[in-house]
């Protein structure tokens, strides 16, 4: 009998879902557009909900597609935007609309934490690039300082793949690539504490980690009956969206690239680095 595993790529525009065999052939695909909101210049959000709405509809359509049981599914895993920011409440769930990754308001915040370090330049030699309005950091810094009664209310906050793996299983966490965007000890593999507090931020209010190959955990019966799958089906955390794309296009070695071309007005190329004397 063969088996499946289902993938939501969800991304800035819409989620695109996959049912693939365990030999990696595509069974099955879909996509489901959602609402990004710009409330303000430079400010752009979306509704969490809205993310799980478009991948528990795409699961039952992809099901649907194939005919497919639900007992042939293997596990559901995430590959998300990153840089999202969704300050959650240990009860209630999330506070506010997500601050997503093309969201620019936190330029001063940006200018003020590098300050701290004597400057972007200072800054980039630690850091290995310096930090700008659309950054991790500098936006939980606007959440701060902007939004205190949320800030202060938030148990944590989660980014895309982070909310999913929520409202999947009940449980909040941050894969490890997610993670590597905000801060994160990359020989550790924990978070940078000791930066955060430089900067002003609670260490506290930052996720427990997982990898990417790690089981989060199983289906809610909440979650799977609108998703269509069993409870107790594994979710495996899968990882960013950029690095799941070098993943995919091979190019996972040091000096190796690859095009990245994105629809959501960012276009990302790497090119291969030649060899000396070619």
């Amino acid at each position: 009998m063969a088996k499946y595993i289902i993938a939501h790529d969800v991304g800035t525009s819409g989620n695109k879902a996959v049912l693939v065999d365990t030999e990696g052939r595509v069974q099955g695909k879909c996509f489901e557009p959602y609402r990004t909101y710009y409330p303000s210049p430079g400010w752009v959000e979306q509704e969490p909900e809205d993310w799980w709405r478009a991948v528990s509809k795409t699961t039952k359509l992809l099901l649907e597609h194939t005919g497919v049981s639900a007992g042939d599914v293997l596990c559901i895993t995430y590959a998300a935007q990153l840089l999202g920011i969704v300050p959650m409440d240990s009860e209630s769930g999330p506070l506010r609309r997500a601050i997503i990754w093309m969201d620019s308001r936190a330029g001063q915040q940006a200018e003020r934490a590098m300050r701290k370090f004597l400057g972007p330049r200072v800054f980039a030699l630690i850091a290995g690039t310096a930090l700008c309005g659309k950054d991790g950091i500098p936006k939980l810094l606007w959440l701060k300082s902007e939004e205190p009664d949320i800030y202060n209310r938030m148990c944590c906050f989660l980014d895309v793949a982070g909310y999913l793996f929520y409202r999947s299983t009940g449980k909040m966490v941050m894969e490890w690539t997610g993670a590597s965007v905000f801060g994160l000890d990359l020989k550790k593999k924990a978070w940078l504490e000791g930066m955060f507090r430089y900067v002003g931020l609670d260490p506290h209010k930052f996720p427990s980690l997982v990898r990417s190959i790690d089981k989060v955990g199983d289906l809610t019966r909440e979650a799977a009956n609108e998703c269509g799958l069993l409870q107790g089906t594994p979710v495996i955390a899968g990882a960013g969206d950029a690095p799941c794309a070098a993943v995919g296009a091979g190019a996972v070695g040091e000096g190796e690239g690859h095009v990245y071309l994105g629809t959501s007005g960012w276009v990302g190329v790497v090119t291969r680095r030649r060899p000396r004397g070619k």
